[in-house]
């Protein structure tokens, strides 16, 4: 049995994908017998009332929380008996106190890199700008292994050109409660509630920051003459306001309804199954797309950028479309195939949920990460071991 810190810096019932992995990674852990523990910012707007009892949960209150990240020095003495640490990078203010407990006590940690990072404000702009030469580069290179979905997607990031790629483990950080997000009739009362009867639905899911691509959306169906396909977005936070006035200034209240954030276990998985294909029109980089693998496990198509990440979740034409990066017409074009060809979204549909039955579950996920931590510990109690043993040689 392992003793296990997950840290990461929001963590349900905070909406996010970066938690909503660390989640599932932690239950994994737990279920295959190992005491683990999450570390995580306290966001005290937030009701906790439905933790699991598998695994422990500590939110550590902040003298400083700024976006989604928070300075918490306390991490840095409780982390201290632990086996191994998982970092969920990025965490601005909680992976340089893990970074120091590997600099000054030797911890050893795993780290998952999830995403860059871009400013959508200038001082974000300006403090990202100065901390990733100061700090990301020791971070990255200071784990022991860093876990990736795929080598394109690392090429690609902001930590391309300094990875120390005979670190890196390949293999999904994400996967997918296949028994939760699956096909299902769609909700009546709240088709009707969105007024959603006999339309075709586009469906955004995530959070509405701007490389999300969410903006270039707005403006494909704003060219869609046709007024019975429509989009639904599911999702809050960062520039909701902006893509509200977005969607007012170019007349599209009625065909362009925000639902707010869902949660992925209560009623997440009913707004899957209202749209009939999701659509992720990344602007930059994304390490995975969980959403994209909850949309196909609930058998519906996916139209994603050709970005690393994303893209690799797709076969093009036979579970989904990708598309040209930010190209609104390409992404017209791609929107309005699926909305008219009922037939080929089934089939699409169909191979989607299968792939992910046989490649992206939660359980395979978790005994990769398992097998992962476990190489980590072993040879560092292997590193122990060999001065005591030429220590004996030398008095024998």
């Amino acid at each position: 049995m392992m003793k296990i810190a997950e840290i990461v810096a929001t963590f349900p019932p905070y909406h996010g994908g970066m938690g909503y992995v660390c989640f599932h990674n932690a239950l994994e852990l737990a279920r295959r017998g190992h005491d683990v523990t999450v570390f995580t910012l306290d966001h005290g707007r937030l009701s906790y009332k439905n933790d699991p009892e598998s695994f422990k949960i500590v939110r550590l209150k902040s003298p400083l929380i700024y976006g989604d990240g928070g300075i918490i020095p306390q991490l840095y003495s409780i982390v201290k008996n632990f086996d191994i640490i998982h970092l969920h990078y990025p965490f601005f203010g909680g992976a340089e106190y893990v970074y120091w407990a590997s600099l000054f006590r030797r911890q050893k940690y795993f780290l998952t890199y999830h995403m860059d990072v871009y400013g959508n404000t200038t001082l974000k702009k300006l403090l990202i700008g100065a901390y990733e030469p100061l700090l990301m580069k020791k971070i990255i290179r200071r784990a022991e292994l860093i876990g990736s979905p795929g080598i394109e997607y690392l090429k690609k990031s902001k930590v391309g050109s300094f990875i120390p790629w005979n670190k890196v483990v390949v293999f999904p950080h994400a996967g997918v409660d296949v028994e939760r997000f699956c096909p299902r009739p769609k909700d009546r009362l709240l088709l009707s509630k969105y007024e959603l009867e006999d339309k075709v639905v586009i469906l955004f899911v995530g959070n509405l920051q701007p490389f999300k691509g969410l903006h270039i959306l707005i403006d494909a169906v704003s060219r869609i003459k046709n007024e019975n396909i429509v989009l639904l977005v599911v999702g809050g936070g960062y520039g909701e306001k902006t893509y509200k006035r977005q969607v007012t200034e170019a007349g599209l209240e009625g065909r362009v309804i925000f639902a707010g954030p869902k949660s992925p276990d209560e009623d997440l998985p009913d707004y899957y199954n209202l749209g009939d294909f999701l659509v992720l029109p990344s602007t930059h980089s994304e390490s995975f797309g969980l959403v994209v693998l909850e949309a196909m496990a609930s058998e519906k198509p996916a139209i994603v950028s050709f970005l690393p990440g994303p893209s690799q979740l797709i076969e093009d034409g036979t579970d989904g479309l990708i598309v040209k990066i930010g190209d609104v017409e390409d992404l017209k074009n791609k929107i309005e195939h699926l909305a008219r060809e009922r037939t080929v979204r089934e089939m699409m549909g169909l191979a989607a949920r299968k792939k992910v039955i046989e490649k992206y579950t939660w359980e395979k996920t978790g005994e990769q990460l398992e097998r992962t931590l476990k190489n980590i510990v072993d040879r560092a109690c292997m590193r122990r071991q060999i001065p005591n043993l030429h220590s004996l040689s030398l008095l024998s």
